[in-house]
């Protein structure tokens, strides 16, 4: 251990000097390099090798246009899209996107009764915000969601949702995807009262194919009801995704495929009576298909199918087994407001088949919402 006030004196700018002679000698490096670019500059080894040495400087834009000069002469080249890719995260600059919807919804059956129930009406509003910044030498993702609905005549229906989660970019060597684990939790109010709280982890997988979004996640999380519900509390996982494909039938349309698998281990099983709100052991599996075709600059198309099978635990009486097919449609009017403000228009018909007679239900959907993107 140095006591003596001259010899850490001595040591610290030792260390000083040696690192300045490291930064020199990079820098140095770097010189060279760029030089023999100059002379052959679409020589991808150099390029590569070059932008290497600017990122373990920090100097990211140097790293970026070297890259893209391999990429102009190379478009192949997988070490240069990587990097590219990698750099691009750690230059962007923080984005906060917040997306707000606000609309109405009309179901002839709300309560999901075999016999039917009094058609309703209920209004809804949804706030999204996605924060993307660099921390620690990756970008970082945050997304809140909150969610609430009000009903004229079911008024037991009213609901709010509150979620959130957080978590690292990380692009995997090799590839064009990006791995985002994340942490996250949320809490919910029904019929005016507490509804339940949840904590999760999850990972996603994030790639684009021919320019179309593509991801796959895996979730498993914590939740416990309030014990006035028929589920009381247990773990959970989830499985679910999304493939898309554009350009299919004609230019300017997306036809997109989202799977879903989940299990639920939470306690409590569905409540004997014709309606309910809160479901415990179960096993569920299902997908919706998508077909989008942009029409005018002023009108986008969709159809889908949406199918989901459902097998409860048996408790003695036997196993309760739910299908439930739900084809839609839906038109959207983007900008129709304002730069980012689209009007959407949606029709959905729900048809529920179950093992047990009591939860036999059919429902007409239809919603109109106004999102606005700022």
């Amino acid at each position: 251990m140095l006591t003596n006030p001259t010899l850490r004196l001595a040591a610290a700018l030792a260390a000083a000097l040696s690192l300045a002679t490291a930064g020199e000698g990079a820098a140095d490096e770097m010189t060279d390099v760029y030089a023999r670019i100059i002379a052959n500059p679409v020589d991808s080894a150099l390029n590569l090798q070059y932008a290497l040495l600017a990122e373990g400087r920090g100097e990211y834009r140097k790293a970026l246009a070297a890259y893209e000069r391999v990429l102009v002469n190379d478009p192949d080249n997988d070490a240069a899209r990587r990097g590219l890719q990698r750099v691009r995260r750690l230059i962007e600059p923080a984005v906060t996107q917040r997306t707000m919807e606000v609309g109405a919804i009309a179901d002839s059956n709300p309560l999901h009764a075999t016999a039917g129930s009094p058609a309703d009406v209920s209004g809804y509003g949804r706030l999204r915000v996605r924060d993307e910044r660099p921390i620690g030498g990756y970008r970082w993702r945050t997304i809140f969601n909150a969610y609430g609905e009000t009903h004229a005549r079911e008024t037991q229906l009213n609901y709010a949702n509150v979620s959130a989660e957080t978590g690292p970019l990380i692009d995997l060597d090799g590839s064009m995807m990006t791995f985002r684990p994340a942490v996250g939790g949320g809490g919910a109010a029904f019929d005016g009262r507490f509804y339940y709280w949840d904590v999760n982890a999850s990972g996603t997988l994030e790639s684009y194919l021919q320019g179309a979004y593509q991801w796959v996640r895996l979730r498993a999380g914590y939740r416990q009801y309030d014990p006035s519900f028929t589920a009381n509390q247990g773990f959970y996982a989830d499985l679910t995704g999304k493939l898309s494909f554009k350009d299919v039938i004609h230019e300017r349309d997306v036809f997109s495929v989202s799977p879903r698998l989940r299990w639920s281990g939470i306690e409590g099983l569905p409540d004997n009576g014709a309606t309910e709100f809160a479901t415990g052991l179960y096993v569920e599996g299902g997908a919706t298909v998508e077909y989008a075709k942009v029409v005018t600059r002023a009108l986008t198309a969709s159809v889908d199918v949406r199918i989901n099978q459902r097998w409860y635990r048996d408790i003695g009486s036997g196993a309760r087994r739910d299908f439930l097919l739900s084809p839609g449609a839906a038109l959207v009017f983007p900008s129709l407001f304002g730069v980012q403000t689209d009007l959407r228009v949606q029709y959905r018909y729900e048809w529920n088949d179950s093992s047990d007679p009591a939860h036999d239900w059919q429902n007409h959907v239809l919603k109109v919402g106004l999102t606005a993107r700022r």
